[in-house]
């Protein structure tokens, strides 16, 4: 394949993704199964793995996790303009500003400080 075809080819397959994100982001979002520290939803044809919030967790981190999971399922966060899109996989790329608290990497950092473990799914 010549680099006109591929860049064609990826450029249909992007506009596909934006497009089933889109549809996704018209359905209500689907609790499938919830375990003990994460739940498992479905918004149209993406499924999502999020951190439950645990009544012990400090007040700071319960916030960000709500960022979190509202910018997950949603599409915007409450704390930060996020970036939503789709790889060329068809994951789900939900971008944080830096400074959010609900960025993966501010959760870490807010868990390390107050003394809570997070586990970072990628």
């Amino acid at each position: 394949m010549n680099g006109r075809k591929a860049r064609a080819l990826n450029r249909r397959r992007q506009e596909r993704n934006e497009q089933l994100l889109a549809e996704a982001l018209k359905d209500e979002p689907q609790l499938l199964e919830a375990f003990d520290t994460f739940e498992l939803w479905q918004r149209g044809r993406f499924t999502f793995y999020l951190p439950v919030i645990l009544d012990d967790l400090p007040d700071e981190l319960k916030q960000a996790l709500a960022a979190h999971r509202t910018a997950t399922l949603e599409g915007a966060c409450p704390l930060c303009t996020v970036d939503v899109s789709v790889s060329r996989k068809g994951l789900v790329v939900t971008r944080h500003e830096d400074a959010c608290p609900g960025h993966p990497d501010r959760l870490v950092e807010i868990g390390e400080r107050l003394g809570v473990e997070i586990t970072r799914k990628a």
